[in-house]
């Protein structure tokens, strides 16, 4: 028998498929972790925004593996450093970062609508990118399907709904997102949203990506977080085959309690993996100015750090632009933190490239 394209439920989902009891004890987790995290932010003495472009670009990174790529953090930002041709994975993992910045902007005068979905897209598969041939920024007008590797519509793990219904499911999960006309938690909400997004397939490449870039816009536009910096790619690409079978489940089983109860346990995983990060980057802020100031003796060291935090993978030219200070200076200080172990370098005579190992270690 010939298998046949899904058909999802429309939202709001009603108690009886999703119960908030059945997995009470993750949620409070999950929320208490959240807390904590949001506190850790607000009294962190390093200001988040000066965090935020490393975790971003580690999200970007985490995203696009969980797609296949094969990138690191190191060489992502050392294509930035160096304004280098980025190869395509690298390329990939910027264009995910370009899309996160273009979201939280865009939130500043647009809601999360179809309209903001497509601009993300279109950034997403930008720049001759794998998939980039496939209607950038456009709902699909074709059938597809999800499974391994030369796999065929009989053999699929899943076969999305048909194209003519892509707008109606996804006009109707633009609904929910802003009038969700239930009692849920948000952390629960943001579960369904995801997978409803992912269920729906609106897009012929990139869905996965710009499902996870959904999850800290929603949040933050609701007021769970202060930033939106919250990302869950790290926890889920350790276990992205639990997370594309629960995702699975929901559509074929109906099973919605095991994929919210799975993604509130990553939520309590990656909120508390963000605590500890930001208490040993407060301890490394701390430490290391104090390093630095007493190398250099300049009311300019604390505006050099504050950048080093920022892009641990630098430049003079890069650092002198950043700071707004002379590149003869930016040298000098460069080459005394360097003597002293404080930064290393590639050991370039020109256009050397200068590494934070304190930073970049605690991100990888």
């Amino acid at each position: 028998m010939k298998r046949k394209p899904f058909v999802p439920f429309k939202l709001p989902l009603s108690e009886d498929v999703v119960n908030q009891m059945r997995f009470l004890r993750e949620l409070i987790e999950a929320n208490k972790a959240m807390v904590e995290y949001q506190t850790m932010l607000r009294h962190s003495k390093l200001h988040p925004r000066f965090l935020l472009r490393p975790i971003m670009l580690k999200e970007a990174v985490q995203s696009t593996k969980i797609e296949g790529t094969q990138v690191t953090l190191d060489e992502v930002m050392e294509t930035e450093a160096q304004s280098r041709k980025a190869n395509s994975d690298v390329r990939e993992a910027l264009n995910y970062y370009e899309a996160l910045v273009a979201g939280m902007d865009a939130l500043k005068e647009l809601p999360i609508s179809t309209r903001l979905f497509k601009q993300l897209h279109r950034i997403l598969l930008s720049n001759d990118v794998r998939g980039s041939h496939r209607s950038p920024g456009e709902f699909r007008r074709v059938q597809n399907f999800l499974g391994p590797e030369g796999c065929t519509m009989e053999t699929a793990t899943y076969i999305p709904p048909e194209p003519h219904l892509v707008n109606e499911y996804m006009s109707n999960l633009e609904k929910y997102i802003h009038e969700p006309n239930d009692d849920y938690d948000e952390l629960v909400r943001v579960a369904i949203i995801h997978a409803q997004f992912e269920t729906i397939h609106p897009f012929l490449d990139g869905n996965g990506r710009i499902g996870r870039i959904l999850i800290p816009l929603y949040l933050y536009s609701k007021g769970v977080i202060d930033y939106p910096n919250f990302f869950v790619s790290d926890v889920l690409e350790r276990d992205k085959h639990k997370y594309y079978r629960y995702l699975n489940d929901t559509r074929y089983k109906g099973d919605w309690t095991q994929w919210i109860q799975f993604f509130l346990q990553c939520v309590h995983l990656q909120a508390k993996q963000n605590v500890r990060l930001i208490q040993k980057v407060n301890n490394l802020y701390e430490e290391d100015l104090e390093k630095a100031s007493a190398l250099v003796n300049s009311h300019n060291i604390r505006t050099v750090v504050n950048v080093m935090f920022q892009h641990p993978i630098f430049t003079a030219n890069m650092m002198a632009e950043l700071t707004g200070l002379p590149e003869a200076t930016v040298r000098r200080y460069l080459n005394r933190f360097e003597e002293q172990q404080l930064i290393f370098s590639d050991g370039r005579m020109r256009s050397k490239t200068y590494y934070y190992y304190n930073l970049l270690d605690q991100l990888r």
